[in-house]
């Protein structure tokens, strides 16, 4: 059986417009402040240049510098108080729960920085990927025996 009707065109251009390059200009809403936007801007336009970009990657991206300022404000703060604090009661260390805050930025920066080709296994596999080529139909009765259409 054929394809019914004509192909819905809004579909292909919406596909088309996501997949479009961004500007490198942060969006709104980006919480971190000025730096996580600076970073944004920053990594975009490197991005970009890649061909990395689109309004499908723009929430990854958001969240890499979301986990950025993170990171980076729990980095402020472990080397403010060090790895490790003391109980004034005991005298017992313990960890800094701010290393637990920038192990977990760090990962979520990680698993983002993957998606969007920024280490250099990823950037390798995406460079390895190769488009398919179409398959060639065959036309005649070896092509109605193996249910082509």
């Amino acid at each position: 059986m054929g394809a019914r009707g004509t192909k819905p065109k809004e579909n292909l251009s919406a596909m088309a417009g996501m997949l479009a390059p961004l500007s490198a200009k942060a969006p709104e809403g980006i919480r971190g402040g000025t730096e996580a936007e600076d970073e944004y801007e920053r990594l975009a336009k490197e991005l970009i240049k890649l061909g990395h970009l689109s309004a499908i990657h723009r929430q990854i991206l958001v969240d890499y510098v979301e986990a950025w300022e993170i990171a980076r404000t729990a980095l402020d703060e472990i080397k403010s108080d060090g790895p490790t604090l003391e109980n004034a009661e005991t005298g017992n260390k313990y960890l800094n729960p701010s290393m637990t805050v920038w192990s977990m930025a760090r990962s979520a920066m990680e698993t983002a920085a993957k998606a969007l080709g920024m280490t250099p296994l990823a950037l390798q596999s995406i460079k390895n990927v190769k488009p398919q080529k179409p398959e060639k139909k065959e036309n005649g009765p070896s092509n109605f025996l193996t249910g082509g259409e």
